[in-house]
């Protein structure tokens, strides 16, 4: 299963717009349109080229969607149907784009770009989840249009061809990615983006540095209201838990203040229970490689984190009742992540 990053969005941005000036400059100095066959052939990353005329064929959809929706004729008509497919193929063979349309177009199909290459498994999971709402959801055309991670995903559009409202997609994708063996790594992927525009990174990927200093204010920043918490937790829970020889234990001071570093969109806002907050290959990996294999066990694990009073009292039930006990690498991407959603609960309080 390829490592799972968090995108920077900002700096995804920044690089996109760059590369699409660059790439837009050379090519509309000497063409007034750029078609289909150019699209293809655009730039060295063939799946960025793809994405382009992936997002062209979706704004196609978008018109057919709403076109459909009159009230006065059959769409699901076989003729009408077999019309609408001649027409689409004509069109395809007509694709004339001015720079002023096409820039806009390439730096959002650059972004998807790079969310597939950081985060595929989330990708594919909005990528069928928008499927799966659409009245006519062409599963498999995906298949022309995404190269990336094909192996993995291959499974869940298979089974959503054939049963469209299966709900036992999204836990075949988790599964196909779990299994996909020798997955390319970001750098390969990304690699034919570097000739165009150097791609930094270290920077598209959320890589916090805390230093001793951070650390320090924040710990004494939430020392007066960490006693009480901490105290409360101790009689609920037991003993606190102290950081044993393996140093398996999770610093709550130093958690917190990696997390108010980081200026992520998803980490915004509060949320009331953490169910809510979860998404489905979270709570799959949670269930999986945190809580082994016991979905009960976690939602145990949910309800008494709700019941909480501060980030620091949960990080202490989690020290004194999972940890140790269900052996967890508090520096896998998983805790983390289940940290950071405990994080967003209490995050504003």
């Amino acid at each position: 299963m390829p490592k799972q990053h968090r995108l920077n969005q900002t700096y995804a941005a920044h690089y996109s717009a760059e590369f699409t000036q660059k790439v837009c400059r050379d090519f509309f100095g000497s063409n007034k349109t750029i078609s289909g066959k150019q699209i293809v052939e655009l730039s060295a990353c063939k799946q960025l080229n793809l994405m382009v005329i992936k997002s062209l064929f979706e704004s196609w959809q978008e018109q057919l969607e709403l076109l459909s929706r009159t009230p006065y004729f059959d769409y699901t008509d076989a003729g009408v149907q077999a019309s609408l497919r001649e027409f689409m193929n004509s069109l395809s063979q007509a694709i004339s784009i001015r720079q002023a349309d096409f820039e806009p177009l390439l730096a959002r199909s650059l972004e998807k770009t790079l969310l597939l290459a950081v985060q595929p498994v989330e990708f594919m999971e909005d990528t069928l989840q928008a499927l799966t709402q659409n009245s006519t959801p062409d599963f498999s055309g995906l298949r022309k249009y995404i190269k990336w991670h094909a192996d993995a995903w291959g499974p869940a559009v298979d089974l959503l061809s054939g049963l469209p409202e299966s709900p036992a997609w999204r836990e075949t994708l988790y599964e196909g990615f779990g299994k996909q063996a020798d997955a390319p790594s970001m750098a390969d992927l990304l690699a034919p983006l570097q000739d165009t525009l150097p791609i930094d990174l270290d920077r598209l990927i959320h890589q916090p540095e805390i230093t001793e200093e951070s650390s320090r204010n924040n710990s004494e920043a939430f020392s007066a209201e960490a006693a009480p918490s901490e105290a409360s937790a101790a009689s609920r829970y037991g003993e606190e838990a102290d950081p044993d020889e393996s140093g398996d234990f999770i610093d709550p001071a130093l958690a917190w203040a990696r997390f108010e570093s980081e200026e992520h969109a998803y980490m915004k806002g509060s949320i009331r229970h953490l169910r809510e907050g979860m998404g489905i290959n979270q709570r799959i990996m949670f269930t999986r490689r945190l809580f082994q294999g016991n979905q009960d066990l976690l939602d145990q694990a949910l309800e008494e984190l709700d019941r909480t009073e501060s980030f620091f009292d949960a990080v202490n039930l989690l020290n004194a009742s999972f940890v140790g006990t269900l052996k967890w690498d508090v520096q896998s991407d998983e805790v983390q992540e289940l940290l950071q959603l405990v994080f967003r609960k209490f995050d504003g309080d």
